[in-house]
């Protein structure tokens, strides 16, 4: 599932991310915005609390990698993708993730929860990685359940609390970028010559 160019917008005049190109409502230029990791980094690590934020999503997809985990995308949304700062005067508190994968062989999505309870633990996951995390096995429940929880997500996530539209992004989630985001963010760090 792609949408597009691999750009991330900029934020229009209400602090979000547009929901689609307004110039051209009708191409494939969307939400949710498909961008690698080292964008993600590039656009919203600009201050150090978002690199701490930034760091959690890097350190949670290390663990999905660890147990398995490398086939599928990510939505990533809520405050770390809108200009919290201009609004309303502070940083984003964490980062909302739906994980869309598939379970790997052999497993089904209980005994995968059963081996790994760590991964699917909300409450740790918060306290951890400021992750408020979500997941949909692709390979695991039918087609026509992975369409419904797709509609629920883009119609919760397109629009503001107050109803405007709004768009978010997508990531691979396999760690092909993820050490470059890193070094990105490390890059950033050292221009600033402060530590997250």
């Amino acid at each position: 599932m792609t949408s597009g160019p691999s750009i991330i917008p900029d934020w229009d005049y209400d602090g979000v991310l547009p929901a689609n190109d307004t110039d051209d409502p009708t191409s494939a230029v969307r939400s949710p915005y498909t961008a690698s990791l080292f964008e993600l980094a590039e656009r919203f690590g600009n201050t150090q609390p978002r690199r701490r934020l930034f760091r959690g999503l890097l350190n949670f997809r290390a663990e999905l990698h660890e147990a398995g985990l490398i086939r599928g995308f990510q939505w990533v949304n809520g405050s770390f993708t809108e200009n919290v700062e201009g609004r309303r005067g502070s940083p984003p508190n964490d980062i909302d993730v739906v994980t869309f994968l598939h379970i790997p062989e052999g497993y089904s999505v209980e005994t995968f929860d059963h081996n790994f309870p760590s991964l699917f633990d909300k409450i740790r996951l918060q306290d951890n990685f400021a992750i408020d995390s979500y997941f949909v096995p692709l390979n695991q429940i039918p087609s026509e359940e992975i369409i419904n929880i797709s509609i629920y997500w883009y119609s919760l996530w397109s629009h503001t609390r107050d109803g405007r539209w709004k768009g978010y992004l997508q990531i691979d989630l396999a760690g092909d970028d993820d050490e470059q985001a890193r070094l990105q963010l490390d890059e950033m760090e050292g221009d600033e010559g402060g530590q997250a």
